[in-house]
């Protein structure tokens, strides 16, 4: 009938930036476009420095003609938003770089910690892997705050980083991924929420 009230999303896009599963995000988009809407995922990789300058890493995952439309808008977020293909495409590739953030993160205190204990020089170890295809510059960027056992300004809270890797898990399992390791690390972010380091 002519009269009849236009779905409540009529000519809106919803950009989601959230860290989510591509399942997650794909009924996302469902319930938009069945409201009347445009819906773009556009998870971001990078932490608060990298947001004040306008220099997030942003994936996007949608229509093309939704990704051109939107990119004036993205690109006041980083310089060079990435097309990465149809909603859901986007959302597993975060999870991909955030599992690596993980196991860098957890596999780096592990080697830390056995120069430490052994009382090897921090700094020749430091040095070594500088020097070597295991260096990733995250290291560099963890070890002050490592050292100093100082972690009250985290870039990223613990339960934000424990429910990012059971969302890993679950995509892992969809495509039936060996995660062994992962749990390991899902283990060791469990045993810090257990310890009070929430945030």
């Amino acid at each position: 009938p002519q009269n009849s009230p236009k779905p409540p999303l009529t000519g809106k896009t919803l950009i989601q930036m959230g860290t989510i599963s591509p399942r997650e995000s794909l009924s996302f988009k469902k319930r938009v476009e069945h409201a009347g809407g445009r819906y773009l995922e556009a998870p971001v990789l990078g932490s608060i420095a990298q947001a004040e300058k306008g220099e997030l890493t942003l994936m996007v995952g949608s229509e093309p003609e939704d990704f051109k439309q939107c990119l004036p808008l993205l690109r006041c977020l980083s310089p060079e938003p990435c097309y990465v293909g149809p909603a859901g495409k986007a959302a597993a590739l975060k999870l991909a770089l955030n599992q690596l953030i993980a196991a860098l993160t957890v596999g780096f205190s592990f080697s830390l910690g056995i120069v430490q204990r052994r009382e090897i020089d921090t700094e020749l170890f430091m040095r070594i892997l500088r020097e070597s295809a295991l260096y990733a510059p995250q290291f560099d960027k963890k070890l002050p705050a490592m050292l100093r056992r100082d972690f009250a300004k985290a870039n990223f809270p613990t339960k934000h980083f424990f429910k990012d890797i059971g969302l890993m898990l679950e995509e892992g399992r969809t495509l039936g991924l060996e995660s062994s390791a992962l749990r390991g690390c899902r283990r060791a972010a469990k045993k810090a929420l257990d310890q009070g380091w929430v945030d």
